[in-house]
């Protein structure tokens, strides 16, 4: 059975001009529209907030969520260790420290993907 997460993270300011972003990551960003700033609207994202189908904007104000899917649980926790040695985590933590605020990052393994179709 395949083992996938969800990573919702949360971007930094960019540096003026800004050319940090990884070189190849699988992600997909919040659609946001600017708009004058208005109440409702999130502390974070002021004049961007998120367009919504349901929910409120403090359900939103990260910027991407990715997805990391592995062969199995046992392959992620193999993954896991490699990526944890110290070399490699003070590399991760470098490039990481440039573009994601790591303090609003948040991690949860899911299921199974469900799907519905019309027949």
């Amino acid at each position: 059975m395949t083992f996938t997460l969800l990573l919702f993270s949360t971007r930094k300011p960019p540096p003026q001009p800004s050319d940090h972003f990884p070189t190849k990551h699988e992600r997909y960003y919040i659609h946001r529209v600017e708009t004058p700033k208005s109440e409702g609207n999130t502390e974070r994202n002021p004049t961007t907030p998120a367009v919504l189908f349901a929910g409120a904007q403090t359900d939103f104000d990260y910027d991407s969520v990715s997805t990391l899917t592995f062969a199995d649980q046992a392959a992620f926790g193999a993954y896991v260790a490699v990526m944890q040695q110290p070399e490699n985590a003070a590399k991760i933590a470098e490039v990481e420290g440039k573009y994601l605020d790591t303090s609003k990052t948040s991690i949860v393994p899911v299921g199974e993907a469900v799907v519905t179709t019309r027949e």
